[in-house]
C-alpha cells in the first residue's frame, strides 16, 4: 500500500512504528512524566496563585485540579499514539485534514519552542548561579535586588551577562547532540533512558532543597500565616485554574509523538497519572521551602535555584542543583523539542527530517524569547499561558471530539498518507474544524485580551475555548456528516 502513499506526506520517521520498538512501559511513562514535569516551576507554581491573593493551601489544590483536568483529554489523545504507531501531526490528519493538520501542528510547534526557550533560561540560571556562589560575586549583587524586593529569575542573567549567554547557546548545542544520536527508527532509547535516570534526581534535588531550607531555619514556619488570607475574587482563582490547565495543553496535543512507541495502553494510562500528583506534592515543598527561607533570605524568594544559592553553601548548593539541571535538561529535549521537530517536518516530510525540524524549532525559540514572562506572576499566567491557552485548548477540544466521539477510536491508517484518501475533506481542510476552531478564539480573545468587557470568558480562557469548540464540532459533524471522515 506504502507505493500509494503521496512522497509529500510520508517518509519511514513518520510510518507507525514497528512492534519490537514498542517498549515503552507505565514506569517509563511515570518516569517521563517526572522528568517533564517537576522542576524549578513546579515548585513556583502553588506562589502565582498565592500572589494573587489566593490561600496558600487552595492554590495548591488548584494546581493539582489544573493538571488532573488536562489529563482527561491528554490520555485520549494518547490513545492514538499506542494504536497505531504514529506521531501527532499524522494522527491530527484525520481531524484537520491533509493539509490542513499543520496550523494546529504549527500552533503547538511555537508554543512548544517557547517552552524550549524558558527551560533553556532556567538551565543557564543554575549554571551560572553556581559560579557566581564559588566565586563570591553572588550575594554582592543580589542583596541590593533582595532588599528592594526586585530579585527574580533575571538576577542572574543581568549580574552576568557575557557568561550567561555563552553557557545559553553550549546547552543548545548539547541538546541538539543528544537528539542526534537518538533516532527515531531505532525507538528514541536514548531518551527513554535518559527519562528513567534524571526522574529520580530531581525528586531527590527538591526533597533536598526542602529539607536543607528546613534545617538551617529550625523547620520555622511561622510566616505561613501571612499566605493563608483570601484576597482574591472567585474570577481571579479562575484565571489560576485556567492558567493550570493550559501548563500542558501542548502535551495533550504532542504525546502521541511518544506514546507511539508504548507497548500497550494500559502503559500509557497508568504512566501519566503521576502528572497531577507530582504537582500537588511539589507544590506544598515549595510553599513550605520558601516560608523557611523568608528567615534566611529576609525575602520572599519562590526560585529553588536563586533560594538554594542564597541560603546554602556553593558544595551544598551544587549537590542539590546539579539533579534539578539535568532534569531541566531532560525536560526540554523531551517536551519542548522533540514534538515541534514532528510539527515542523510534517510541513514538508519529503525534505524536512525530524532532526531538521528540531533546528528550526530551536531558531524560532530564540525569536520569540519566552524566558521573559519570567519576571511577572501575572505576566507569566496570564500573558503567557493564558493566552496560548484559548488557542491550544479550542484545538484539543477538536482533537477529543473527533477521535473519542465522531470516530470512536478508529482511524484509516492508510488515507493518513494519501492525498485523495478520506481525510482530504475540502481540499485538504476539515472546514469544520476550523470553524470550531475560528469560532471558539474569535470568542474568547477579545475579552482576554481587554478589548471587551467580559470578564467571566476572560478568566475562563481555555476553559471557555474548549466548551465551545468541542460543542459546536460535534453539532457541525452531525449536521455535516459528509465532512465527519468516517
Amino acid at each position: 500500500m506504502k507505493e500509494k502513499y503521496d512522497s509529500y506526506l510520508w517518509n519511514p520517521e513518520i510510518s507507525p512504528v514497528k512492534t519490537e520498538l514498542k517498549r515503552w512501559g507505565s514506569k517509563d511513562f511515570s518516569a517521563l512524566w517526572i522528568t517533564m514535569s517537576i522542576g524549578v516551576l513546579t515548585w513556583e507554581y502553588p506562589w502565582f496563585g498565592i500572589f494573587s491573593g489566593i490561600p496558600w493551601l487552595f492554590s495548591i489544590f488548584l494546581v493539582f485540579l489544573g493538571n488532573a483536568i488536562t489529563l482527561i483529554p491528554m490520555i485520549i489523545q494518547s490513545h492514538a499514539g499506542v494504536k497505531y504507531g504514529l506521531a501527532e501531526p499524522q494522527v491530527t490528519r484525520s481531524r484537520w485534514g491533509i493539509w490542513g493538520a499543520q496550523v494546529p501542528s504549527i500552533v503547538r510547534a511555537i508554543i512548544g519552542t517557547g517552552w524550549w526557550g524558558i527551560n533553556a533560561f532556567i538551565i543557564t540560571e543554575i549554571v551560572v548561579g553556581l559560579y557566581l556562589s564559588y566565586s563570591g560575586k553572588l550575594l554582592p549583587t543580589i542583596s541590593p535586588l533582595l532588599k528592594s524586593g526586585t530579585a527574580n529569575s533575571f538576577t542572574i542573567s543581568l549580574a552576568m551577562p557575557g557568561l550567561f549567554w555563552t553557557t545559553f547557546f553550549i546547552l543548545i548545542f548539547l541538546e541538539l547532540l543528544l537528539l542526534h544520536f537518538s533516532p527515531i527508527l531505532k525507538g528514541q532509547e536514548p531518551l527513554r533512558k535518559m527519562a528513567r535516570i534524571t526522574a529520580p534526581l530531581v525528586i531527590l534535588s527538591l526533597i533536598g532543597i526542602f529539607l536543607a531550607e528546613g534545617l538551617r531555619s529550625g523547620w520555622n514556619l511561622s510566616g505561613i500565616g501571612s499566605f493563608s488570607a483570601s484576597k482574591a475574587s472567585i474570577l481571579e482563582e479562575t484565571v489560576f485554574l485556567a492558567g493550570n490547565m493550559s501548563s500542558w495543553l501542548t502535551m495533550a496535543i504532542s504525546m502521541p509523538d511518544l506514546t507511539r512507541f508504548a507497548a500497550n495502553q494500559r502503559s500509557q494510562i497508568i504512566g501519566q497519572l503521576v502528572l497531577p500528583f507530582g504537582y500537588l506534592s511539589i507544590g506544598f515543598l515549595g510553599v513550605m521551602g520558601s516560608v523557611m527561607g523568608i528567615h534566611l533570605a529576609n525575602a520572599v524568594v519562590i526560585d529553588p535555584v536563586l533560594l538554594t544559592l542564597i541560603t546554602q553553601s556553593p558544595i551544598l548548593s551544587t549537590l542539590l542543583l546539579l539533579p534539578l539541571l539535568i532534569e531541566t535538561f531532560a525536560v526540554n529535549t523531551l517536551a519542548n523539542l522533540l514534538p515541534p521537530g514532528y510539527d515542523i517536518s510534517n510541513l514538508y516530510p519529503k525534505r524536512i527530517t525530524w532532526f531538521k525540524g528540531v533546528m528550526i524549532a530551536i531558531i524560532v525559540g530564540l525569536a520569540i524569547g519566552a524566558w521573559s514572562f519570567l519576571g511577572s506572576a501575572y505576566g507569566f499566567m496570564v500573558n503567557w499561558l493564558e493566552t496560548y491557552g484559548v488557542a491550544l485548548g479550542a484545538i484539543v477540544a477538536v482533537n477529543t471530539a473527533d477521535y473519542a466521539i465522531v470516530k470512536r477510536f478508529n482511524l484509516d491508517i492508510d488515507s493518513l498518507f494519501m492525498s485523495n484518501g478520506k481525510y482530504r475533506f475540502l481540499k485538504g481542510f476539515n472546514p469544520l474544524a476550523f470553524i470550531s476552531f475560528g469560532v471558539a478564539i474569535a470568542i474568547v480573545y477579545p475579552p482576554l485580551l481587554g478589548w471587551v468587557d467580559i470578564p467571566l470568558l476572560s478568566a475562563l480562557g481555555p476553559m471557555a475555548s474548549f466548551i465551545i469548540s468541542f460543542c459546536l464540532y460535534l453539532l457541525l459533524t452531525r449536521w455535516l456528516k459528509s465532512y465527519s471522515g468516517i
